[in-house]
């Protein structure tokens, strides 16, 4: 596996409309293999990072959604003895709820907010044709070009070749570009949605670049919750939320746990909708944004066509807080189009033996 830093950026395809984006810092260099922890344990607590030859390819580690022990598929954690199934189609259900002992208990709806939409056949079945192309009127560019743009930050943090966490992934829109792409040692595919890690299955299975994935054990399916992901701290490279953010029902309670899952140097790239008064930016520069920030995040909290409850629209500087000041990632950076807005962040490096 090779740990250069790609720099390059490519030209917009044939036909794409650029869009205008901002470096704010620069990308941290990846100076050595991933996992090159100080003082790492092969036996994690949940505030510590995994060690592991970076010589292997490395696979996605499991913890317990509870205690966040490491935790074997198929088995009972030794922790919590807990058991989680594994659901039609190969996927491993790892959601707080999953195997219960009796299954009276169920969050309150209003606590899973635009997610509870997603857990519909229906839904799930029309969102890969047609409901993720609709975004277009907000400026996402299609599906391929934010893959693209995706790809380039991802490279250009020096985090392709190691372990991939697509979360909220819907259908498998993304997950398929990712694990056919070859870039990966592994891809999880990962949902809060019964609904939508089976379509994401029956997609994968039906296509033949992700189907030689899963025989090769390079592309797995977890369903769980992205504010309690069940992955060992600091075990994953890259973790991708494509049109998400919007949806979830604790945003900062989601990235702390991104964070949480990302080696020191990872990278979180995530798209999503910005509020409506973005746009002043794109016209009338970004002093006339700022200006109005305080009125777009007034609005945001509101509710006002936003889909209140449901759906969380942002500000740029929200983002920047949630990710940076919130749960310490860094170097921000975005693509942004009208209410689309595409950007990535760093897991920060420290204490690391720079060799």
């Amino acid at each position: 596996m090779s740990f250069a830093l790609v720099t390059a950026v490519s030209a917009p395809r044939a036909g794409v409309k650029p869009i205008h984006t901002r470096r704010t810092s620069r990308a941290t260099p990846r100076l050595i293999p991933p996992r090159a922890v100080e003082g790492a344990s092969p036996s994690p607590a949940a505030d510590e990072t995994v060690a592991q030859d970076p010589g292997k390819k490395r696979r996605p580690e499991l913890a317990c959604p509870i205690c966040l022990r490491p935790f074997v598929a198929g088995t009972t954690c030794a922790c919590c003895s807990r058991t989680f199934p594994t659901t039609d189609g190969a996927v491993l259900d790892l959601c707080l709820d999953a195997g219960g002992a009796n299954g009276t208990y169920t969050d309150p709806p209003l606590r899973k907010s635009g997610t509870a939409l997603f857990q519909s056949d229906a839904i799930s079945g029309i969102y890969e044709n047609g409901w993720r192309q609709s975004f277009a009127w907000a400026g996402f560019p299609g599906e391929q070009t934010e893959w693209e743009y995706s790809m380039e930050y991802i490279r250009d943090a020096g985090c392709a070749g190691g372990v991939l966490l697509d979360v909220s992934c819907g259908s498998g829109l993304f997950t398929r570009r990712f694990a056919g792409s070859g870039e990966f040692d592994h891809v999880v595919a990962s949902d809060y949605s019964a609904s939508m890690m089976k379509q994401t299955r029956a997609y994968c299975d039906e296509n033949d670049a992700t189907a030689k994935a899963v025989k090769d054990g390079t592309l797995s399916f977890v369903k769980a919750d992205v504010g309690r992901l069940p992955f060992a701290t600091g075990s994953v490279d890259a973790v991708h939320a494509g049109a998400a953010m919007h949806c979830w029902p604790s945003p900062s309670a989601a990235v702390a746990e991104i964070s949480r899952v990302l080696r020191p140097g990872g990278v979180f790239v995530a798209s999503t909708f910005m509020d409506p008064t973005s746009m002043l930016g794109d016209v009338f520069g970004a002093g006339a944004e700022e200006a109005a920030a305080p009125l777009s995040e007034a609005f945001i909290r509101s509710g006002v066509g936003t889909g209140g409850a449901f759906n969380q629209f942002w500000s740029e500087r929200e983002l920047r807080d949630l990710c940076g000041g919130m749960c310490g990632l860094e170097n921000f950076e975005r693509r942004r189009s009208r209410q689309f807005i595409l950007f990535r962040v760093n897991k920060p490096v420290k204490n690391l033996i720079l060799s």
